[in-house]
């Protein structure tokens, strides 16, 4: 007589990863002109069982802390699989998991199995605002390296989450994908469509419809401003097919934006005008910034350094935190400053030996607009030369250098978990198909 025996939770999913039952699929992305594809997308299912969907193998993954092994694993299966189709001229999209980019044991920040294929195919690395919040410098420098490999950067899940409007300005992607919801919509968000397309048309990025479905929703995906489509109407997930015939559209490259390695007072004091202000003038000058970013029509991120816990007044806390609570992601930096300050609030302590110790810095960069407030301390006293600046393009620059100096929480636990100290992480999971 012969049972059937339930694998432990640890062994099942361990089986997975040593006999590589994972299965790839594609999806093409195709030309609204023509509707043949530009590239196809890669997702990865496990076997038959609780593991099937997507979302439940890459919970798994980080509840057993293996999802550095399982993204490799979909990368190399995924990469295989595309190069066997031999389809030359198409773009191979891929999805960044923000938990796992700068753990790959790589230097080019990137899935090795990917790094590898750019060299001869193009590689669109998808990311989505989620990723931006949780690991802001891991991440920032991930799309450098993957910039710097030939790969074109796509947004996804815009319309999901407000926030991801204001991560636009910070990763400059080539490529832009608006969510089903919104082409599915009897009554699309028309704050959204016009933040996008203003961003669109500033930089030359392409934007992809997700989740058409219909010719209905191809005339939906036109009127908001698509010229590449992905969902059911153009194919399902599967096996890539033996014979394309190749879209005559050919997808965008955005110019990268070059992160300078300063701090805002040295990007913002080259054209901005410096005066000489007292502490409480300077106070006063972030808190008309503070209260911008309070009353902010749309999303926003707001970048805050005070250089020293110290300098850090319960009055200004509690106003980041009143922000925050308003759906804009509030950054803390400052030497001393702990990763949870209050409410919302990220911390980002600073080193000791950090030159932005001397600087005062507060940012406000939405999908379209930035103000800022920067300032550095007179040598020899207590007063500071300080500046402003409303010129979109310059805050987001000044913002750069703050970003990619955070090493966030999920970085910080790591080395104490390295050190002794025991700590549990909450795992981050994609809800949609990879």
């Amino acid at each position: 007589m012969a049972f059937d025996v339930d694998l432990p939770f640890d062994a099942e999913f361990d089986d997975i990863l040593r006999e590589r039952r994972i299965e790839t699929v594609f999806q093409p992305v195709v030309s609204l002109e023509d509707r043949r594809p530009v590239g196809y997308e890669a997702f990865a299912r496990g076997p038959e069982g609780r593991f099937r969907s997507p979302a439940a193998l890459f919970a798994a993954a980080a509840e057993v802390g293996r999802s550095v092994e399982l993204d490799e694993l979909c990368a190399r299966l995924a990469t295989t699989a595309f190069r066997r189709a031999r389809m030359p001229g198409l773009a191979l999209f891929v999805n960044l998991n923000p938990d796992t980019i700068s753990a790959t044991g790589s230097d080019d920040g990137v899935a090795p199995a990917y790094a590898d294929l750019m060299s001869e195919s193009d590689v669109v690395m998808e990311i989505t605002e989620k990723a931006v919040t949780r690991r802001p410098a891991g991440l920032l420098d991930a799309v450098l390296q993957a910039r710097r490999k030939t790969a074109r950067i796509a947004l996804d899940d815009i319309g999901v989450d407000p926030a991801s409007l204001a991560a636009m300005p910070l990763i400059n992607p080539d490529v832009i994908k608006l969510d089903r919801t919104i082409i599915q919509s009897a009554s699309p968000d028309s704050h959204v469509i016009n933040a996008v397309l203003e961003d669109a048309r500033k930089r030359g990025a392409q934007i992809v419809a997700e989740g058409v479905e219909t010719d209905e929703h191809v005339e939906v995906a036109r009127s908001l401003g698509a010229t590449l489509g992905q969902g059911w109407l153009f194919g399902r997930p599967g096996p890539l097919p033996t014979t394309i015939h190749l879209s005559d559209q050919r997808l965008a490259r955005v110019a990268p934006r070059a992160v300078a390695k300063a701090t805002p007072y040295d990007v913002l004091a080259r054209t901005e005008p410096v005066e000489r202000v007292t502490e409480a003038q300077l106070a006063a000058l972030c808190a008309a910034v503070e209260n911008e970013a309070a009353t902010a029509p749309a999303p926003a991120i707001l970048v805050v350094n005070v250089g020293d816990l110290r300098y850090l007044r319960d009055d200004s806390l509690l106003g980041h935190i009143f922000v925050a609570s308003r759906g804009i992601e509030v950054f803390l930096l400052g030497y001393g400053v702990p990763f949870t300050p209050g409410g919302r609030v990220r911390g980002i302590p600073l080193d000791a030996r950090d030159p932005l110790r001397d600087e005062r810095a507060t940012l406000l960069v939405g999908s379209h607009y930035g103000s800022g407030v920067f300032a550095r301390r007179h040598r020899g006293g207590a007063d500071f030369d300080a500046g402003t600046s409303h010129e979109w393009d310059r805050v987001v620059e000044a913002t750069l250098p703050l970003v990619s100096r955070m090493k966030n929480e999920i970085d910080a636990r790591a080395a104490r978990v390295e050190d002794g100290t025991k700590v549990r992480l909450t795992p981050y999971v994609e809800t949609q198909e990879r």
